[in-house]
C-alpha cells in the first residue's frame, strides 16, 4: 500500500496492527472462564459465511429502492460501521402486541363459550349432558378456529391496523423513534480508530479500539451452547456483547471470522473487508480502491451475485476455509505491548474524547 497517502487520509489515532504502541497492563487477568480470548493484529482474512448470506440480500434488496445507498438506514460504509446496542424496552413493547393479540383472541372466545353455556343451563334448562357435549365440541373448535386466525390477524394487527392507529401520530412519533434509535447507537469508526458505546439515556462509552480485547462467548441456551462475540474493555472490564452488530450463532468460527472482519475494518492499513454491506463504499476508501485496482475486482460482485449458484460453489469452499483455518495458531501482537507503559503516561496520550479511565 501506498504509505504517504493512507497516511494523509486517517488520524494518527486510527488502528494499525503493525504500529501498536505501548499499553499499559491491564487491571485485572484476561482469561476468563468459559470464554476464549481472541488475538488482536493477525488476518485470516475471512468473512462470516452465516452473515453474507444475509447481507447479500439486504444489499440487493436495498439497492432496488435505493441504488446509491444514501438511505441514512444503510449503517455501514467506509468511515464507519453504525450498529444498534440492545433496548429491551422497544422489543418488549414489539413482542407485547401480538402477545397479548393472541391471549385475547383465546381466552376471550373461551370465556364467551363457558359464558353461553352457563346461560343455556341456568336460564333456560338445557340439560347438564348437552351443555358437557357443547363444550366438548366447541372448545376444540374456537381454539382450531383461533390458531389458525392468529397469524394472518396478527400480522394485519401489526402492519395496516398499527399504521392506521398511528398515522395520526406519525410525525411526532417518527421523532421520537429517531431519538430512540440514536440514543442507541454505536460504531466502530475506521478513519479515527475510535469504538463508541451508547450507553442509553444520552450515554456514552468512547475509547479507541486498541483497548478493547475480543472474546469468544459461550451462550447455554436450551438447544444447546451457542457463541456470540464480547468486547470487554481492558481498562474498565465494561462488557458488550448485546448488540446488533453480534448475533449468537451455532458455530464458533462464525464468531472468529466476524471478529476477523472487524479487524480488517478498523485497520487503516488493510483493504475493507470483500463483505456485502462495504461493497457500494469500497471505491471511496483510497486503500481499498487501490487494492481493488491491482487486483482487478468486480465491482459489483456482491451486488450482481445470483446467491442460490454462490451458496453451492464459492460460498461453499468459504464455509471450508472457514471450518478448516487454524484458529488457535494466531498469535496476538498486541498482548507483547501491554506493560510497557504505565497508566498515567497513557492517560495523557490517549484522546480527548475517550471516556475516563
Amino acid at each position: 500500500m501506498n504509505n504517504e497517502r493512507e497516511e494523509s487520509l486517517f488520524l494518527g489515532t486510527a488502528f494499525r496492527a503493525a504500529a501498536i504502541g505501548p499499553l499499559p497492563e491491564s487491571q485485572k487477568n484476561r482469561i476468563r472462564l468459559g470464554e476464549e480470548l481472541q488475538p488482536t493484529g493477525v488476518y485470516a482474512q475471512l468473512i462470516p459465511y452465516h452473515r453474507t448470506i444475509l447481507d447479500v440480500e439486504a444489499l440487493q434488496e436495498n439497492e432496488r429502492n435505493d441504488p446509491e445507498f444514501r438511505n441514512r438506514d444503510w449503517w455501514w460504509d467506509h468511515q464507519c460501521i453504525r450498529f444498534l446496542n440492545g433496548k429491551v424496552g422497544l422489543k418488549v413493547l414489539l413482542l407485547a402486541i401480538p402477545f397479548i393479540w393472541m391471549l385475547t383472541l383465546l381466552f376471550s372466545g373461551l370465556a364467551g363459550i363457558g359464558f353461553g353455556v352457563l346461560q343455556l343451563s341456568n336460564v333456560f334448562g338445557v340439560p347438564a349432558v348437552l351443555c358437557g357435549l357443547l363444550l366438548i365440541v366447541l372448545v376444540p373448535a374456537w381454539l382450531f378456529f383461533a390458531f389458525w386466525v392468529i397469524p394472518p390477524t396478527t400480522n394485519w394487527i401489526m402492519g395496516t391496523g398499527m399504521g392506521f392507529l398511528l398515522k395520526p401520530f406519525e410525525k411526532s412519533l417518527g421523532n421520537k423513534l429517531d431519538k430512540t434509535l440514536e440514543d442507541g447507537c454505536s460504531e466502530f469508526n475506521r478513519l479515527i480508530g475510535q469504538v463508541r458505546l451508547a450507553l442509553g439515556r444520552g450515554r456514552t462509552f468512547e475509547a479507541p479500539f486498541v483497548e478493547f480485547d475480543a472474546y469468544v462467548e459461550r451462550v447455554i441456551q436450551q438447544g444447546g451452547i451457542f457463541y456470540r462475540l464480547m468486547l470487554v474493555h481492558r481498562y474498565t472490564q465494561k462488557i458488550f456483547n448485546k448488540t446488533s452488530f453480534s448475533s449468537i450463532e451455532a458455530e464458533k468460527y462464525e464468531v472468529q471470522a466476524l471478529w476477523d472482519m472487524l479487524q480488517c475494518y478498523m485497520d487503516v492499513t488493510q483493504p475493507l473487508p470483500d463483505t456485502p454491506r462495504l461493497e457500494p463504499f469500497r471505491h471511496l476508501d483510497p486503500v481499498t480502491a487501490e487494492y481493488d485496482q491491482t487486483t482487478g475486482r468486480n465491482p459489483r460482485y456482491w451486488r450482481d451475485l445470483d446467491l442460490a449458484a454462490w451458496k453451492d460453489g464459492e460460498g461453499l469452499e468459504l464455509l471450508q476455509r472457514q471450518r478448516e483455518y487454524p484458529w488457535g495458531q494466531r498469535v496476538c501482537k498486541l498482548t507483547p505491548k501491554l506493560g510497557q507503559i504505565d497508566m498515567d503516561t497513557y492517560r495523557e496520550q490517549r484522546p480527548v474524547t475517550a471516556s475516563v479511565i
